[in-house]
């Protein structure tokens, strides 16, 4: 019987993720997850996503997010295009 060092539940954007980076760390990683591989009903699925460095939650994000950019920076598509497309954007909201 197979012995493992990491049980992963569910296997969407973060779960995958983090299996992923777990097993090139060398751990024996099982990812479980209730739905077929390559479904389109998580809630990070879709054709396009928004990666921001300004988080009003605080300062202590602003690692994490730089570490987000470095890490999609570095994936590529199966044809060797990057993922990432780096779009500037402003946002603003009316006075109170």
């Amino acid at each position: 019987m197979p012995t493992y060092d990491v049980v992963v539940a569910g296997l969407g954007g973060f779960g995958s993720s983090a299996a992923a980076h777990l097993a090139r760390r060398g751990l024996r990683v099982l990812g479980l997850d209730p739905r077929p591989a390559a479904h389109t009903e998580g809630a990070s699925h879709g054709e396009s996503r928004i990666v921001r460095k300004v988080y009003f939650e605080g300062a202590a994000y602003v690692p994490l997010l730089r570490r987000t950019y470095e890490l999609w920076g570095g994936l590529r598509a199966a044809d060797g295009r990057p993922l990432l497309r780096r779009l500037r954007a402003r946002a603003t909201r009316p006075p109170p």
